[in-house]
């Protein structure tokens, strides 16, 4: 498809949607919708990558939502290694349905809080053009451990024992990432990331998504990214408070919501829990803020 049959989009957004669950639950998913739609550029697109196979998700969301774009996995693939899979049919619909400035993958426990993070991203990829994806980088200590010790592992003479074409292919992205200066499981947290066209682009042409070999690892989808993006010949960068506007830790929220606000946090991850709040009023004082903001703009434009 020529890059003119491309629908131009300054912001793509991709949601996974797993199946429904006490802590997965389908009012949540519609909030985090809401709060892209209401603080993101105008010129969006949100593309879910349904895996809630049987449930289909994505076909009820769309009912409540006919602009989003729905991509289903035939079956969910579980975690670690199948969320790279599913992942990976995403971002190639993506990659050959839009022409974009900024692609940003958001868990359905995350949310917008304020607008401009798309310019904000741009900015910041202009400055630096070596850097494909950006978020809340790991790069040292117990944030690395695990995916450093799976990558050793799958590339070991052990790993090769296993499964040769898995053991083959991590040896060989090891090798280049290395070259590019990937210290081994450095990685930007999946809550929240924030990725370059660029990136999508040489993923797509040198064929490293989609790969069956891959589906079989133990790294989780954001450790694979970081790994993937030095592999490129791209790398991953900072981009978090206080110095910028990404939020995101692996458990609950990085600080309580007035505290993120004053922080100019624009997404904020994980929802789930802060302190004595739960998920249910978290999500309430973000809606509650929505809703001000809503009225003060209305008001902005009736006629005096």
């Amino acid at each position: 498809m020529g890059e003119r049959m491309k629908q131009q989009v300054k912001l793509v957004v991709v949601i996974p949607v797993g199946a429904l669950s006490t802590k997965n639950r389908y009012e949540h998913m519609v909030d985090t919708i809401e709060s892209i739609q209401h603080y993101a550029t105008p010129s969006h697109k949100i593309v879910l990558q349904d895996n809630s196979a049987p449930m289909h998700l994505g076909d009820r969301l769309l009912k409540e939502f006919p602009e989003l774009d729905v991509v289903r996995a035939p079956l969910n693939y579980g975690l670690f290694g199948g969320l790279y899979k599913s992942l990976s049919l995403a971002l190639l619909h993506i990659q050959s349905t839009y022409k974009f400035q900024v692609l940003m993958k958001m868990d359905t426990d995350a949310l917008m809080t304020g607008p401009g993070i798309e310019d904000d991203a741009i900015r910041f990829f202009d400055g630096h053009p070596e850097v494909g994806e950006i978020g809340h980088r790991l790069y040292a200590g117990e944030g690395i451990k695990y995916p450093a010790q799976v990558i050793q592992r799958e590339a070991s003479m052990y790993g090769w024992l296993r499964d040769r074409e898995r053991c083959a292919t991590m040896r060989l992205y090891v090798q280049q990432a290395e070259t590019n200066g990937y210290i081994v499981g450095e990685h930007v947290l999946g809550g929240t990331a924030i990725y370059h066209p660029e990136l999508i682009e040489r993923l797509v042409n040198r064929d490293m998504l989609l790969r069956e070999e891959l589906r079989r690892t133990m790294l989780q989808e954001d450790h694979l990214w970081g790994l993937l993006c030095y592999a490129v010949g791209l790398k991953v960068a900072r981009f978090h408070i206080p110095e910028q506007p990404l939020a995101v830790v692996w458990k609950g929220l990085p600080c309580s919501p007035d505290e993120l606000v004053k922080a100019n946090a624009k997404i904020v991850h994980s929802t789930r829990y802060w302190q004595h709040l739960n998920e249910d009023q978290i999500r309430a004082f973000f809606r509650q803020r929505r809703r001000e903001r809503r009225e003060e703009s209305n008001h902005a434009r009736l006629p005096v």
